[in-house]
């Protein structure tokens, strides 16, 4: 058996929203203390468990022993963000650097993975933005995500059993989860009748597209600078796993950079180079991450983050109309 000692304690967010995890962060670390006693990879050895303060979303522990560094990564949700394993060995295989994966499982109610431990800075932490811009790092991304994209995949949604959630993307659209962010964004009047109108013609243009492009991808749904390491090449990790089009994820990785031109741009040249794309769907499919954003950043006070995706569809709502 090994000797597992934990360095630090979870830091829990201060927002009400989140206070259910909290409470899981709390809960399962016995339950990390008693499934790394019982790994036969750790058999003998001291472990010292550093748990990470950076995200909201799983519980990332640091594993540090006399033979190796790794991470233990356990999504607080039960459900929401399982087949992280797939998807990193998914990529992996179509040539993106990621972390490697040596194990995969439950742990009571949730799941968890076991990776590699990338000993580099996060690219939201390593520089200036404008110094990224002049390193061309945000078109590195957009290359690395093309090509994470060159998976396949036959359905939509959240992973469920190891499987897509959904058969078609319009189930995904109408789904419970999405009308249940419709129904807080009505609430709150996060938008306006024009603007909810202007979503439905978002939501038209989406499905359209997909119909005439019906296969999916595996999506990153959070692809930005502070999940990726800044190594050469970029390492990805800490993705939201979702099957989904990829103009669907390409907008959610925009939305990060809505506010920096430069940063937008370099994204967009990376992915699609000198492909010709839609605009009307690549705006539609931001506009439907915005929509999926709104009430957490409602709930998290974000207003300036509400105000860029106020400022971003004003400027850009010509292109549904």
């Amino acid at each position: 058996m090994s000797r597992v000692t934990f360095l630090n304690e979870p830091k829990l967010s201060e927002h009400a929203v989140d206070a259910k995890f909290n409470e899981r962060r709390i809960a399962l670390l016995p339950q990390v203390r008693e499934l790394l006693e019982n790994n036969s990879r750790f058999e003998g050895l001291d472990i010292k468990v550093t748990i990470a303060h950076k995200g909201v979303s799983s519980l990332v522990c640091i594993l540090d022993t006399s033979k190796e560094k790794l991470v233990l990564k356990i999504p607080l949700s039960l459900s929401y963000n399982e087949g992280e394993a797939l998807f990193l060995n998914a990529w992996e295989e179509a040539g993106v650097k990621v972390p490697h994966v040596y194990d995969s499982g439950r742990i009571g109610e949730h799941s968890h993975t076991l990776m590699e431990f990338i000993d580099a800075p996060i690219l939201s932490d390593t520089e200036s933005r404008r110094e990224l811009i002049e390193r061309r790092k945000f078109f590195e991304m957009g290359q690395a995500l093309r090509k994470m994209h060159t998976t396949r995949a036959s359905g939509y949604g959240k992973v469920s059993s190891g499987s897509p959630e959904f058969a078609t993307f319009r189930e995904w659209i109408n789904s419970k989860d999405m009308e249940k962010r419709g129904v807080q964004i009505r609430e709150h009047n996060l938008l306006t009748e024009e603007e909810l109108a202007l979503y439905g013609k978002a939501v038209e243009v989406m499905t359209e597209y997909v119909a005439s492009h019906p296969e999916s991808t595996y999506c990153h749904d959070d692809f930005g600078t502070s999940n990726i390491f800044d190594t050469e090449p970029i390492t990805v990790f800490d993705p939201s796993p979702r099957f989904n089009n990829n103009y669907i994820d390409v907008g959610r990785a925009l939305l990060n950079q809505l506010d920096k031109e430069m940063a937008f741009d370099q994204i967009i040249e990376g992915y699609f180079g000198t492909d010709e794309y839609d605009h009307k769907v690549l705006f539609a499919s931001i506009f439907i991450s915005i929509y999926i954003k709104l009430p957490y950043a409602h709930q998290t006070k974000s207003t300036s983050r509400i105000k860029g995706y106020m400022d971003y569809l004003s400027k850009n709502k010509h292109l549904l109309v």
